[in-house]
């Protein structure tokens, strides 16, 4: 639960979600960033709806979510500063929604 729980707050501090946009990454950028979400969960032993991770994730703008993509492994690890980031400030509400869909 804590390394969820610091992914999610890590990429809460700078998501901005808007709705998700034509062409670039798209569903493959959707599912990287919801298995990389589900998988911090099963690794600190807390529940998540992946369907419920998806539909947060696909709110996601195109560039919000490249961003989140390119940086998914410093993101996992704690090592960037997500402060650093430069992504909107819409989302952020949006984004911290993934903690409704901890079943645990």
């Amino acid at each position: 639960m804590k390394k969820l729980v610091g992914v999610c707050i890590s990429a809460v501090a700078v998501i901005g979600l808007s709705s998700c946009g034509g062409g670039g990454m798209g569903s493959d950028g959707v599912k990287e960033l919801t298995d990389a979400l589900v998988k911090s969960a099963a690794e600190s032993d807390t529940t998540i709806d992946q369907a419920c991770v998806v539909e947060v994730v696909k709110e996601l703008s195109e560039d919000d979510l490249k961003l989140l993509v390119d940086n998914l492994d410093a993101l996992v690890e704690g090592s960037v500063d997500i402060s650093t980031l430069d992504i909107s400030e819409e989302g952020f509400a949006t984004f911290i929604t993934i903690s409704d869909c901890i079943t645990e």
